[in-house]
């Protein structure tokens, strides 16, 4: 009984030329994949522009605060909020193109 098992195992196993020469498996495959990469990409862009949307919204209530510490401290608040404007900026694109870049390495 077991080497009857084992020899089924082998068949089914085993590499079949016949089978693998289909190029419409291989077509479809490929399609498949393709179908799910657009897949994953909307759903990234979906809930990262949701994400960036809350964060945008939790800056916007705490900036009166944050402007505020800054102008008793400093009075040219433009210098301190280039830098924090070109940070956000500086990490929004990296955010943005680091999926592009791991998926064409």
């Amino acid at each position: 009984m077991p080497d009857q098992i084992d020899q089924t195992l082998e068949e089914l196993l085993g590499y079949n030329d016949q089978e693998i020469g289909d190029d419409l498996f291989v077509v479809d495959v490929m399609r498949q994949v393709q179908k799910q990469r657009r897949t994953r990409r909307w759903i990234l862009f979906l809930f990262g522009s949701i994400g960036a949307l809350f964060g945008l919204a939790g800056a916007l209530m705490l900036s009166d605060g944050i402007s505020m510490f800054f102008t008793e401290i400093l009075p040219t608040t433009a210098l301190m909020q280039l830098p924090l404007f070109a940070a956000g900026i500086a990490a929004f694109y990296i955010w943005f193109m680091n999926d592009d870049l791991m998926l064409n390495s």
